[in-house]
C-alpha cells in the first residue's frame, strides 16, 4: 500500500545519526545517554539508490581527486564499524541537487510504472487519508528535491553527493550512503531492492533492513568521534523514534498529509529497531544472518523473534470483485503487511492503538479495481495466534471494535451504521466518497471502500452505497 513511496524517499536516519552523536557528546556515561535540553538537527535526507544513467545535472563528469579521498577515509571508518570489509573502491561524484532529482525522476520513469505510482495514490485517497485534490507523485518530488543529499548507485558502485553538501550533514550521509556500498558489495543490494510488482510488503521489509543497518553502522560511526565507547545501542530506544518523528514535523514534509512523513521515517524507525535487537542477541554477525536470508514480511521485521523462528504469511486470495457487477479491471493487488497496516490504522485510531490492532497480523490481500472513473478498494486481512495473546478470531473482533469505533469519531458527520457488532459502514457522501465499510468474521477482517466517482481537481462523489458495500464485505469475509 505505500511500496512506491518507499522507493521515492531517502534516509531519514540521517536526521537520527546527527541527533545521536550529540547526544552522546553529553554524556557522561558510556551505558547512559543523556537526552534532556538536546534538539534535533533540521531535516536533510540523503535518497535511496537510483538508476544512474541519465547525465543531466552533474557538476562534474568525473569526481575530483578530493571527492575519492574523502570516500576512502570514510569507507575505512565504516566498513570498520560495520564489520565487513570493502572489496573494491567507490567512486565519487559530485552533482547539482536539480541533477540529484533529474537521476530519481529518471529512475521512476524507467523501474516503477507509472500505474503502480497512480494506484498507491489513488488507495491512500479512497481511504480518505490524502485528499481528494493531491498530487501525490508531484508532492513527493517536491519534498525528495527540498531534501535529497545524495545516495549510492548498485548499477555502477558510484557515490553521488549534491555539490553544496558541507559539514556534518555530509559526514553523515557520506557514512549512510556507504554502508549501503557495503550491503551491495558483499549481499547484491540492487536486485534485492529492485521493484516487484504485488511485493511491497517483502520489499518493504528488505529496504527496512538496508536502512536500519545503514542508519545503526553510521551512527556508530558519528558517535565514536565524539565519545569514545559509545555505539548506537548505548541510546534509549525512545530516542530513535522520537528524533527522526520530531524533525520529520518540520521544513517542507511537514506540508505533506501525516501519512507521508510517518511512511517517510517508518522504514529508518522500525529498521533501526529490527537491527538493533539483533545486534543485542548477536552482535553485526547477527545482522550479517539477516541479510543472508532477509526477513520475508514486515511482520517478522516488526517482531524480531518471529523472524528468527521464521514464522511465514499465510496465504490470502485476492479479494473478490463480483458484487460490483461487471466491468471492473484490477489496478493493483498487493499485499500491505503489518506495517502497512499500522500506517493506515494510525490516521484513524493513533499510533498505539494502531500497533495493538495490527498485531496478530497472519497475512492480507488488497486489491484496487476501476471501471472507468469509477474506482474501489478491498482490503482482507486474517489474524494469527501469538503466544500469551488471544486467538485470531479474538484478535480480529478487537481489531474491528476499536478501529470501527475510531473511524466513527474520525469520520463524524459522514454518515455512519453498524449492525450487531460486526459490520460498521460511513457513507461518506458528503466528503466526495463513496462509502467506507468494516466487516469481521472468524480471524477474518474485511474493509472496503467505494466505489467512488473520481473527478478531476478532487471533484469526487459517492458511486455507492453502504448497502451495496456490505454486500461486498460479507462476500470478501467468506472467502477462504
Amino acid at each position: 500500500m505505500t511500496h512506491a513511496r518507499r522507493r521515492l524517499v531517502g534516509p531519514a536516519g540521517v536526521l537520527f545519526a546527527l541527533f545521536a552523536s550529540s547526544l552522546a557528546a553529553c554524556s557522561g556515561s558510556a551505558k547512559t545517554v543523556e537526552v534532556a535540553k538536546v534538539a534535533p538537527p533540521p531535516p536533510v535526507l540523503a535518497a535511496e539508490p537510483v538508476d544512474t544513467s541519465a547525465d543531466a545535472g552533474t557538476a562534474k563528469d568525473t569526481a575530483p581527486g578530493r571527492e575519492d579521498r574523502l570516500i576512502a577515509k570514510m569507507m575505512k571508518r565504516v566498513a570498520e564499524a560495520r564489520g565487513v570489509p570493502a572489496t573494491r573502491a567507490v567512486p565519487g561524484v559530485t552533482l547539482t541537487r536539480e541533477g540529484l532529482i533529474a537521476r530519481v525522476r529518471a529512475h521512476v520513469a524507467e523501474e516503477i510504472p507509472t500505474e503502480a505510482i497512480r494506484a498507491e495514490g489513488l488507495t491512500l485517497q479512497l481511504l480518505g487519508v490524502i485528499p481528494t485534490e493531491f498530487d501525490y507523485l508531484g508532492s513527493t518530488f517536491a519534498l525528495l528535491e527540498a531534501q535529497l543529499a545524495g545516495f549510492y548507485e548498485p548499477s555502477n558502485g558510484s557515490m553521488y553527493l549534491a555539490a553544496d553538501l558541507e559539514g556534518d550533514l555530509a559526514e553523515a550521509t557520506l557514512a549512510h550512503e556507504l554502508v549501503h556500498a557495503l550491503q551491495d558489495q558483499k549481499w547484491g543490494l540492487g536486485p534485492q531492492t529492485k521493484y516487484k510488482p504485488g511485493e511491497s510488503d517483502k520489499s518493504a521489509a528488505v529496504h527496512a533492513l538496508a536502512e536500519g543497518d545503514a542508519t545503526s553502522a553510521m551512527t556508530d560511526v558519528l558517535i565514536a568521534k565524539t565519545a569514545k565507547g559509545h555505539t548506537a545501542l548505548d541510546l534509549p530506544d525512545n530516542v530513535l523514534s522520537d528524533g527522526m518523528l520530531e524533525s520529520i514535523e518540520q521544513g517542507p514534509a511537514a506540508k505533506t498529509p501525516h501519512v507521508m512523513q510517518t511512511s517517510l521515517v517508518s522504514p529508518y524507525i522500525e529498521g533501526t529497531r529490527f537491527v538493533h535487537a539483533l545486534r543485542r542477541q548477536g552482535g553485526w554477525a547477527a545482522v550479517n544472518a539477516a541479510w543472508d536470508h532477509p526477513p520475508e514480511t514486515t511482520e517478522q521485521l516488526l517482531h524480531a523473534e518471529k523472524f528468527l523462528a521464521h514464522e511465514p504469511a499465510l496465504a490470502i486470495a485476492d479479494p473478490v470483485v463480483a458484487p460490483l457487477g461487471a466491468g471492473y479491471k484490477t489496478l493493483d493487488v498487493d499485499t500491505a503487511g503489518e506495517l502497512g497496516l499500522r500506517l493506515i490504522y494510525a490516521e484513524w485510531i493513533g499510533n498505539d492503538a494502531a500497533n495493538e490492532a495490527a498485531a496478530g497480523w497472519g497475512g492480507d490481500r488488497v486489491i484496487l479495481v476501476e471501471k472507468g472513473d469509477t474506482s474501489a478498494l478491498a482490503l482482507h486481512v486474517r489474524y494469527d495466534a501469538q503466544p500469551a495473546k488471544p486467538g485470531g478470531a479474538a484478535r480480529a473482533k478487537t481489531a474491528f471494535a476499536v478501529l470501527a469505533n475510531g473511524l466513527k469519531k474520525s469520520l463524524k458527520g459522514a454518515g455512519s451504521i453498524t449492525d450487531g457488532g460486526t459490520f460498521f459502514c460511513a457513507e461518506r457522501a458528503s466528503l466526495g466518497l463513496g462509502p467506507m465499510a468494516l466487516t469481521v468474521k472468524g480471524a477474518d477482517l474485511v474493509l472496503v471502500a467505494g466505489p467512488t466517482k473520481v473527478g478531476p481537481k478532487g471533484s469526487w462523489a459517492s458511486a455507492s452505497t453502504c448497502a451495496q458495500a456490505k454486500t461486498w464485505a460479507k462476500a470478501v469475509s467468506e472467502q477462504k
